[in-house]
C-alpha cells in the first residue's frame, strides 16, 4: 500500500499544480484589473472591509514571488484592521504598529504594481510611462 501512495504521489501533485493559477505578474496584473475598483476606496464599513480583505487574498492567491511577502502584510494589516475592537485601546495600538511595520511593505508593493502593471493602487488610475527622448 505504501509502494501505491508512493507511485501516485506525483500525479497528484501535478493535478494539484494544474488547478492553481501560475504566480506571474501577467497573471497578477490580470486579477488586479478585476478588484482594482474596491481597491482605491478606503472602506468604511465591515462589509466594506471584508469585501478589501477578500480582494486582497485573491490578489495575493496569484502574487508572484516579487511581491507575494509585500502583499502578504498589506492583506494582514487590512484583515487586522477588520477585525479590531476599537474599545480595546491595546488592539488599537497593536493594529497601529502593524501600519508601521509595514510601510515599506506598502511602498514596495505600490512601485512593483506601477512598475508592471502600470496601475497606481493608491487611486485606481493607470500610469502612464512618461515618455523620452534623446536630442
Amino acid at each position: 500500500m505504501r509502494r501505491l501512495s508512493l507511485l501516485l504521489l506525483p500525479t497528484v501533485l501535478v493535478f494539484a499544480a494544474c488547478g492553481t493559477t501560475p504566480r506571474t505578474a501577467t497573471n497578477f496584473c490580470r486579477q488586479l484589473a478585476n478588484e482594482i475598483d474596491g481597491l482605491a476606496d478606503l472602506p468604511a464599513t465591515p462589509n466594506a472591509i471584508n469585501d478589501a480583505v477578500e480582494r486582497y487574498e485573491r490578489l495575493l492567491d496569484v502574487a508572484p514571488l516579487a511581491v507575494e511577502d509585500d502583499w502578504r502584510a498589506l492583506t494582514e494589516l487590512l484583515r487586522a484592521a477588520g477585525d479590531l475592537d476599537a474599545a480595546n485601546e491595546q488592539a488599537v495600538q497593536d493594529v497601529v504598529d502593524q501600519a508601521y511595520a509595514s510601510e515599506r511593505a506598502a511602498q514596495d508593493a505600490m512601485e512593483w504594481v506601477m512598475t508592471n502593471c502600470g496601475v497606481d493602487i493608491s487611486t485606481g488610475n493607470s500610469v502612464t510611462p512618461v515618455a523620452t527622448t534623446t536630442p
